[in-house]
């Protein structure tokens, strides 16, 4: 069937950076080859310039290749559509938006926890992509699927609820320089979505509602 508004949206953002990017000249900030550097989300950076907190929407519709953002965006076309017709238009956007602040509060704590212990390279790190809102959505579809439901990981048959975990250690095997917290805080965050613990701030089905009748 046709791509639902929401994931085409989401689609079409992911898609118009990255060619804005190949498009302005090479010196511009959002130009292909620097936009990483201004728009990753990077723990040291935020924490000595508070402003640059944006970096946490603009590091997730910011790519570091065609091979990148192809990836992505095929993974999120497969996993889009059949979510937002499960839950209409407004409260997928609405979950993804939200998605992509949650995950970046929970990857600027972890990444300062692990500095604690005196571990610096997620600190230090500049993460782009939206690969850890597809390890969020991946989550909830994992975690909402009735007990007993497996999933197919390369030919083998595993439970749902460890689907995202062979997933995360399959990226990690074939693209060993992927961030490991990115796609890490994508499954907590899914996760937490799907148990409810975000529901002061989701958007409600009557209030989705609502909101599409006025």
């Amino acid at each position: 069937g046709n791509m639902p508004l929401g994931t085409r949206l989401m689609l079409g953002i992911n898609v118009g950076v990255f060619v804005v990017g190949g498009c302005v000249p090479p010196s511009w900030s959002l130009s292909y080859r620097e936009a990483w550097k201004h728009l990753c989300i990077s723990p040291r950076v935020i924490y000595h310039r508070p402003i640059q907190v944006y970096r946490i929407a603009t590091s997730a519709f910011t790519h570091g290749g065609l091979i990148h953002i192809g990836f992505n965006m095929l993974n999120f076309v497969q996993t889009g559509p059949a979510l937002e017709r499960g839950m209409g238009t407004l409260r997928f956007v609405h979950m993804v938006v939200l998605l992509i602040l949650v995950l970046g509060v929970l990857y600027l704590s972890l990444a300062a926890a692990a500095l604690f212990f005196s571990e610096p390279r997620f600190f230090n790190e500049c993460a782009v992509g939206f690969s850890g809102v597809l390890f969020a959505l991946l989550s909830i579809e994992a975690y909402s699927a009735p007990p007993g439901t497996v999933m197919n990981v390369f030919g083998n048959q595993i439970p749902a609820k460890w689907y995202p975990w062979a997933q995360l250690l399959l990226c990690q095997l074939l693209i060993p320089n992927a961030s490991i917290l990115g796609h890490l805080v994508g499954i907590l965050g899914g996760f937490l979505y799907q148990q409810g613990s975000l529901r002061m701030v989701m958007l409600s089905p009557s209030m989705a509602r609502t909101l599409e009748d006025t």
